[in-house]
């Protein structure tokens, strides 16, 4: 889940101060690397490396690449593509042909590729690819394409009947030509990654999230629809929905993944995390809280709603360490417990002897009570807890994980819950008491998903309902057996 920009502008002397501003306001959706590129009349220059905006790129470098006169800068805040990040997988990155070529192509995106091998076969006679990073695959096929039909909306449709299907993506591109660089933006066409441009004092900016359009001090003008590309030239700026497919954005991703200030498909991501904390509230009606906490910091929203909902106190009495690092997207459950240990701290005075309604936005493997908010919050003297998720019960695996094989599935919770059993004939009260049995809390209370659709909208609930934007042609076979399986389970 990588934050990516664009920015385009004629004789702006500010562009790449723009693309490193917009770039850096969506640090949260990574810390593995950076990068930021910049095309202009004589070329494409390209500057990146491990770690934060702020440690990758200074003033100085921002000022060498302005000095370049460039038109057009793409931006990426990466997330790991590897357990250990590497310098290799960091973008944005240069498709390299084999054969000469009158384009050169640099891209960054955010997005998931499934099953490449027959890519990288198909693609091997003409590129070498240099990273095992799927974005350099999307890369070369957009590069092939336009050496087919220039730079045009032509090729984008090529590149997205290519990986119908078999990707989800919201990528941003500059093409060189020998006399200028564009600027290409293009989604899939379930709209599954967030995508979102602005014109601000006349320079296209276009970013993962709205958030960068508020860091320019601009407004975001709206949210792509499936299929669309944006071209940008010195001709012009043209934008056009290439096919039209049902849009299926990823609910996820606005619960959990997004900045609280961002816009998902037109709703604030703060309110709509609030908005699942009342409706947890009606849901559940009874409440033997006498504070309520968040687990810091994406629980913030839900609790938020919770505290509202229940006319109880809202403290901030968990509190994440200096020393936190991100845990989400460690994969192993062991490694990810401890690191879990480090984040937190809680405060004696406000949990001692109190009885705890705590808030998060989901339960994905559970590591957070094995050494993590749980425990402190315990540790800290409080009597009970109530762990109020704005997520419901994760039942199957991000597509994303695939490629780990079936220890994505049986790490969940829910899965870990009932090891000897299956989770997908029960009631969500059955569900909750045997996660909180799990979590080593007195009480879990997981959202509906019908509460969920109705305050976030339609679009995929992958790991609640395996509602993924993937042709079940790509699934794996564990999965489509354990998918069948569900489907009989809840047919009874």
């Amino acid at each position: 889940m990588d934050g990516i920009v664009g920015v385009y502008g004629l004789d702006d002397k500010e562009l790449v101060n723009k693309a490193f501003l917009a770039t850096g306001a969506c640090q949260h959706r990574g810390k593995a690397s950076t990068g930021l590129a910049v095309g202009s009349g004589k070329g494409i220059h390209i500057h990146k490396g491990l770690g934060r905006i702020a440690e990758v790129i200074d003033y100085s470098m921002v000022k060498v690449f302005q000095d370049l006169a460039p038109t057009a800068a793409i931006g990426n805040i990466g997330y790991t593509k590897r357990k250990i990040a590497e310098k290799n997988n960091a973008e944005p990155i240069e498709v390299s042909p084999r054969g000469e070529s009158p384009y050169r192509v640099v891209i960054t995106m955010d997005g998931y590729l499934i099953k490449d091998d027959d890519l990288r076969a198909e693609l091997d006679y003409d590129y070498s690819l240099q990273t095992d990073n799927k974005t350099e695959v999307i890369g070369a096929l957009l590069h092939k394409y336009i050496g087919q039909e220039g730079i045009s909306f032509e090729a984008g449709a090529k590149l997205l009947e290519r990986l119908r299907g078999r990707a989800t993506f919201a990528l941003v591109a500059l093409v060189y030509d020998g006399k200028e660089t564009s600027l290409i933006a293009l989604n899939d066409e379930r709209a599954f990654e967030p995508f979102c441009f602005a014109v601000i004092d006349d320079t296209f900016v276009v970013s993962s999230e709205s958030c960068s359009h508020q860091r320019l001090n601009g407004i975001t003008e709206r949210e792509y629809d499936g299929g669309e590309m944006t071209i940008c030239a010195s001709g012009g700026v043209e934008t056009r929905r290439l096919f039209e497919s049902p849009l299926m954005p990823d609910i996820f991703q606005g619960v959990y993944f997004g900045n609280v200030a961002s816009l998902f498909r037109g709703k604030e991501i703060f309110q709509i995390r609030r908005e699942l904390g009342l409706e947890l509230v009606q849901y559940y009606k009874s409440s033997k809280a006498d504070i309520v906490i968040p687990n810091p910091e994406s629980g913030w929203g839900v609790t938020v709603g919770i505290a509202e909902g229940l006319e109880k106190k809202l403290l901030p009495a968990l509190i994440k360490l200096p020393q936190a690092v991100r845990t989400f997207q460690e994969g192993e459950r062991q490694t990810r417990t401890q690191e879990v240990g480090l984040k937190f701290g809680g405060i004696d005075s406000l949990l001692r002897e109190k009885n705890v309604a705590m808030g998060d936005d989901s339960i994905v493997r559970g590591s957070v009570s094995e050494g993590g908010s749980v425990w402190v919050v315990y540790n800290a003297g409080a009597k009970y807890i109530e762990f109020w998720i704005s997520y419901g019960p994760m039942v199957f695996p991000s597509f994303k994980e695939w490629h780990r094989g079936p220890a994505c599935l049986h790490e969940l919770a829910v899965q870990r819950a009932f090891k000897d059993d299956n989770p997908y004939d029960k009631s969500l009260e059955e569900i909750n008491r045997a996660v909180a049995k799990l979590a080593g809390v007195d009480e879990v209370k997981y959202n509906t998903q019908e509460n969920i659709r109705k305050v976030a909208g339609e679009g995929s609930f992958q790991a609640l309902d395996a509602s993924y934007p993937i042709d079940e042609v790509f699934w794996p076979d564990w999965l489509k057996e354990e998918v069948d399986r569900c489907t009989r389970c809840r047919a009874r």
